[in-house]
């Protein structure tokens, strides 16, 4: 899919995270400066520690309520990650081409969003009919680890592909 017109690629190589909800920012900084990477946080309000790094980006995205994931789409190409845990949001990044993962890890397939989504609808059912549903886990060091080492792979494989040792 071609960029929206005014919409440049930012790198030959990006990673978009949904900053609003993000619970491992630091992990995904870490991770990315030591592939030489500049992750793109995309919020509608500034998140202040990562304004101060030069190690990541922040794009505050002002409007509706969807403006950020709007913003990320419009930017978002093959050979970039989109960090998210809203699967409408990956599942718009898939189906342009771009890669994306939720905040464990879990890399967000077509296949895997159908299969998540179709739970969400099934939980929401059992909850209206006052059934016992299932009770998210806690993001724990199990969920940052995953994370890290998807990050690290995910890089890792692009660089490849790539034929350079930068990302």
């Amino acid at each position: 899919m071609k960029p929206a017109p005014g919409n440049q690629k930012l790198g030959p190589m990006n990673v978009f995270v949904d900053a609003d909800a993000c619970p491992a920012k630091d992990d995904i900084v870490v991770v990315c400066k030591r592939h030489g990477v500049v992750p793109v946080f995309v919020a509608n309000a500034p998140i202040p520690a990562l304004a101060a790094t030069a190690d990541a980006r922040m794009e505050v995205v002002p409007g509706a309520f969807d403006a950020a994931d709007d913003w990320i789409l419009a930017h978002a190409h093959a050979d970039d990650l989109v960090l998210t845990a809203d699967l409408l949001l990956a599942q718009r990044a898939v189906r342009q081409s771009a890669d994306a993962m939720n905040f464990s890890g879990r890399a967000l397939t077509d296949n895997v969003i159908h299969d998540l989504v179709a739970r969400r609808e099934i939980e929401q059912q059992r909850r209206e009919m006052n059934l016992p549903t299932h009770q998210p886990v806690p993001y724990d060091k199990r969920n940052r680890s995953h994370l890290k080492a998807a990050l690290h792979q995910w890089l890792e494989t692009r660089k490849r592909r790539r034929g350079t040792g930068k990302a």
